[in-house]
């Protein structure tokens, strides 16, 4: 359900370097108190890890991240056992609960195939670049608008949006496309 790093448990030499930052950075006692997280897969197991991804330990409660309401449900009714699993591996932890938080899970994009300029595409491009300019040239640009065209067609079948703002073609989630984003301030972090 979600992707899966390839170290299935820390192994020793990257507890070591963290727990060697942690102490260089005063955070020995949160690595400590997050040690639930580093250890679930372990806990639980492949099947169980691949439906819950832990986030982060929040006072006695390990928040995890699941694809949808039938895992979360099914899970909440394993919580006894899955807390008993988690203290056998790590006996030190304060966690008492488990909190599942549903994140679903965002499609693969479809694939997109840009196909030959329609007639349409042409007679458009025909008509929105201007007459006056060097006849090469202007059947350059008639070339560039048709397929830019026959390129929106197949962004916006294959999931892709129009920014409301600029009218460009974009795919992705947000409402503006990058750069309107990023002029409105959106895209800043």
């Amino acid at each position: 359900m979600f992707p899966t790093t390839e170290t299935k448990v820390m192994d020793k030499s990257q507890k070591q370097w963290l727990e060697a930052l942690a102490r260089r950075w005063g955070l020995s006692a949160e690595v400590a108190r997050q040690a639930p997280v580093f250890a679930w897969r372990e806990a639980v197991g492949e099947e169980l890890a691949k439906l819950a991804r832990p986030l982060y330990v929040e006072g006695h409660t390990l928040h995890l991240a699941v694809g949808n309401y039938v895992a979360a449900a099914e899970l909440r009714l394993l919580s006894r056992q899955l807390l008993a699993r988690l203290k056998q591996v790590v006996p030190d932890s304060s966690v008492e609960r488990l909190k599942f938080k549903v994140i679903p899970e965002s499609p693969p994009p479809r694939e997109v195939r840009v196909e030959e300029p329609a007639p349409t595409d042409w007679e458009e491009a025909e008509t929105d670049v201007p007459r006056g300019l060097p006849p090469e040239l202007r059947e350059r640009l008639i070339k560039i608008a048709a397929w830019a065209r026959a390129r929106d067609r197949a962004l916006l079948a294959a999931g892709g949006r129009r920014c409301p703002r600029c009218g460009v073609v974009y795919r992705g989630a947000s409402e503006l496309c990058p750069v309107c984003s990023l002029v409105a301030g959106e895209g800043e972090e």
